[in-house]
């Protein structure tokens, strides 16, 4: 009789735990699988070269465009002065390229000009050589002339031709230098590396004197406004959960403070597994041999005026999101008739 009672008693719990997380996540999801997070940047040189400076020490708070550090920049220096002394020496050649035009093209009409002069006098003497007032060798004459015009004028395009030719090949010369001289500028300007925003730097070991190549992390900036937690919730609350929510945490750098923030936003794919795009997110549904539920990352932003207890990246947090709407009916949008 008391196992009977005893039995009835446990089935019934177990019937009220059910019936109670049924009704309970259309009105809150709770989660401690959640961590504080920021925007942050694994800060390394474009170019490679020996740092020569560093500008910031551990927990160093800097603003956007601050100088960060120093690779050595004689080498860079050299290339962008080379490269600026050959434009210098294009933009020279591309002027006598210019003048070497214009001064064929001057000959080519003087030359016009005597062939049409020669042309003219050959046609002249020809009809009077007919009427037999010049004689034959005059003619004969006038006829080399002409012939001696002719090709002088031929000449004269050719070299124009070349002339042109050559023009286009120092305009091309120029603009290739242009180009060498801009990367060297630019090469030269990212050897020294600012900070893309405002941000803290976190600790770390590099010193002056190593050499680094182009990617070589040298340090690390983690934006000062751009902290939030993400909460991994369970696949079934995800659907009441609505960016803007009022959301109450805990963060373990401020154990039993409770603050207030809203829901930033909800993930709507995550990867199945590591071996998928790094472009999605990855909640691990295994924890000590013990198979998850799948869980969807959600953002929420800090209590709008965060203190520096919050400001700890990597931190675990609690969170409780509060649905203010009402629960969903089916056959709504959201609801289980979907």
């Amino acid at each position: 009789m008391f196992e009977k009672k005893f039995l009835v008693v446990f089935v019934s719990v177990l019937f009220l735990i059910f019936i109670g997380n049924e009704i309970s996540r259309h009105f809150f999801a709770y989660t401690s699988d959640a961590y504080i997070t920021s925007d942050y940047a694994s800060m390394s040189p474009a170019v490679a070269g020996t740092l020569a400076e560093l500008h910031v020490t551990n927990d160093t708070e800097v603003r956007k465009g601050d100088p960060l550090f120093t690779l050595d920049q004689t080498p860079y220096k050299l290339a962008a002065e080379s490269a600026a002394a050959n434009v210098a020496v294009s933009e020279q050649a591309l002027q006598v390229a210019k003048d070497g035009v214009e001064e064929a093209k001057t000959n080519v009409t003087a030359t016009k000009a005597i062939l049409d002069d020669a042309e003219a006098t050959q046609r002249r003497l020809s009809t009077l050589q007919e009427s037999g007032v010049v004689t034959e060798q005059r003619l004969d004459d006038a006829t080399r002339d002409l012939a001696e015009a002719q090709a002088n004028y031929e000449r004269a395009l050719a070299a124009r031709t070349g002339a042109q030719d050559q023009l286009k090949q120092k305009a091309a010369e120029l603009r290739q230098a242009t180009a060498e001289k801009a990367v060297a500028e630019y090469n030269l300007d990212q050897t020294v590396v600012r900070a893309p925003f405002d941000g803290q730097v976190v600790p770390f070991n590099t010193k002056t004197g190593q050499y680094l190549d182009a990617g070589d992390v040298v340090l690390i900036l983690v934006s000062r406004t751009g902290y939030r937690i993400v909460a991994n919730v369970h696949e079934q609350h995800v659907q009441f959960i609505k960016p803007g929510q009022p959301v109450y945490y805990m963060v373990s750098t401020a154990p039993w403070v409770f603050f207030k923030g809203s829901v930033r936003g909800i993930s709507k794919g995550i990867a199945r597994s590591t071996l998928e795009t790094q472009a999605l997110p990855y909640v691990d549904p295994e924890t000590d041999w013990i198979r998850l539920s799948q869980r969807f990352p959600v953002e929420i932003n800090l209590s709008v005026h965060p203190d520096d207890r919050q400001a700890f990246m990597g931190a675990d947090a609690r969170v409780l999101i509060w649905n203010t709407d009402p629960p969903p009916t089916a056959g709504s949008p959201g609801g289980n008739g979907q």
